[in-house]
């Protein structure tokens, strides 16, 4: 599978769930920035407490992480073996954000790879979409992703 096409799934994974966590996306991209191969932007940050409601921000934000790397693997590529910026900064944010969280990083996994397999015809639609114009706005993403949104959410 061709690299780009990776970096697509990747971005396109975490950006639908993203918007299926209700976060607004301003931009999801796969033109290469200083360190990165492709991105999304959320337009929220994330909290650095244990409160409650933290915590739950928290679960969302490690998904968005898990997202990317479950996304490649579910679309039948592979990670690189050599070291990349991007995947490594994801891994340690995943331990990081994790472990102030008090969250099992296994479960986040599992729960994030059902959640990709539920939307993975969204994925699909944005990669497609992420390939031939390299850059999407947030609104053309969501109104993607609602086009081929399987159902009502699942708990």
């Amino acid at each position: 599978m061709r690299f780009r096409r990776l970096v697509a799934f990747h971005e396109a994974g975490c950006a639908v769930l993203a918007w299926d966590a209700g976060l607004r996306l301003p931009r999801v991209s796969i033109y290469p920035e200083e360190h990165t191969r492709g991105r999304i932007l959320v337009d929220q940050e994330f909290p650095s407490g244990v409160s409650d409601g933290d915590r739950r921000e928290q679960h969302v934000y490690l998904r968005l992480l898990a997202a990317g790397p479950l996304a490649v693997i579910m679309a039948g590529g592979k990670l690189p073996d050599d070291p990349h910026v991007g995947i490594e900064i994801d891994t340690h944010r995943i331990a990081v954000f994790a472990r102030r969280a008090g969250l099992e990083i296994d479960a986040v996994f599992r729960e994030t790879a059902v959640r990709l397999a539920f939307l993975w015809e969204p994925v699909e639609a944005l990669v497609n979409a992420l390939l031939m114009h390299e850059t999407v706005s947030g609104p053309l993403a969501s109104r993607i992703i609602r086009s081929t949104h399987p159902g009502p959410l699942l708990e």
